[in-house]
């Protein structure tokens, strides 16, 4: 396994999962909890995520091949463009602060799956970045980087609250920023070679 592959691969689901982008709304939906109910949210986000991911990265090829009859160069042309177009919305026009329900201890446990796995850690730029780093590094980096993108999630996850208030807010939406730069990218890589392949291009 090449290493400056692998790392390639880590880079573009971390940057897309995003956790450091999400971690004051975690901050927030759990700021109410004890620590031990904190640990088991922040696991079943984790889990469900990792799983998540797992499952379309691996499935999409198929779903694409089989069902919907489209290559992986067009789904590679589809994709670029959904991760520039996601990039510039979320840097020109950052979406408005969310405001946290208060729930019961139960209920929040729920959120692990949904909203704070799905869409918030795995969404529709995550699914699509995961099935095109697959095909272009083979099952074993894409699987192994995406356990790695989560196991680092958990470990944020877990220090959230200690991170949010030694970053502030400007140190959050400097990182996020950032990020979106980075997954700007990746979505113009990503287009440019799918119109590579399509048009048979050197």
């Amino acid at each position: 396994m090449n290493g400056e592959v692998w790392l390639n691969a880590f880079l573009a689901l971390f940057a897309i999962v995003n956790p450091l982008g999400n971690m004051a709304l975690f901050a927030e939906f759990t700021e109410e909890l004890d620590s031990r109910s904190r640990f088991r949210i922040f696991n079943i986000a984790a889990g469900t995520g990792v799983l998540t991911l797992l499952v379309m990265s691996l499935a999409g090829s198929w779903i694409m091949t089989t069902i919907f009859q489209i290559g992986i160069d067009e789904f590679r042309i589809a994709g670029g463009v959904i991760l520039t177009v996601l990039a510039v919305r979320y840097i020109v026009f950052p979406p408005p602060k969310q405001t946290v329900q208060h729930h019961t201890a139960d209920s929040i446990l729920q959120m692990g799956v949904v909203p704070m796995a799905v869409p918030l850690l795995v969404g529709p730029g995550s699914i699509v970045t995961g099935i095109l780093v697959l095909d272009r590094d083979g099952v074993m980096v894409s699987v192994t980087a995406t356990v790695a993108v989560f196991a680092v999630c958990w470990v944020l996850l877990q220090v959230s609250p200690l991170i949010n208030r030694f970053l502030g807010t400007v140190g959050r939406l400097i990182i996020g920023r950032i990020l979106w730069i980075f997954i700007g990218a990746i979505g113009v890589s990503f287009l440019t070679n799918g119109i590579k392949a399509v048009f048979s291009l050197v």
